[in-house]
């Protein structure tokens, strides 16, 4: 064998996993696609398409509340019952339409991000000035 194809076989062979495994993920999108339009998605299929999402539509969700942990944590004090998973999935349902957060955690959050985001932009060079520190423009004059 050729020095040449020594060094095109594995090339070849990269491109073509990579291929196959992106075209594999966009049939699972396609397939999940199809059964969120037919009405029948899994647990499963719903929650990766929330993950897929958050990012496109600018969602971090910093707290979330998910049936399968305070499910677990029942069954630390109750024993299992077949209606137990629907109970705590009412629970949450209950819970979530009811929830006010009054700490200040969302504005710690926020506050967190907007420091990470002006670090990043003095690594690039960026200059963001503050709005205080900004002159107001002079508003033209009209002569009398």
């Amino acid at each position: 064998m050729s020095n040449a194809a020594a060094t095109l076989l594995p090339r070849i062979a990269s491109l073509t996993g990579a291929w196959r495994y992106r075209t594999g993920e966009k049939c699972k999108r396609l397939r999940r696609a199809w059964r969120y339009g037919c009405g029948a998605l899994s647990a499963d299929d719903a929650q990766s398409i929330f993950l897929d999402c958050c990012r496109p539509a600018g969602w971090y969700p910093l707290l979330l509340l998910m049936v399968e942990d305070p499910l677990e944590q029942v069954r630390e004090v109750f024993a299992d019952h077949p209606e137990l998973p629907r109970l705590v999935a009412d629970g949450c349902a209950r819970v979530d339409a009811k929830w006010q957060n009054f700490g200040d955690e969302l504005y710690d959050a926020r506050r967190w991000a907007i420091d990470v985001a002006a670090s990043y932009a003095a690594d690039r060079g960026i200059t963001l000035v503050p709005i205080e520190d900004e002159t107001p423009a002079e508003a033209p004059q009209s002569e009398p």
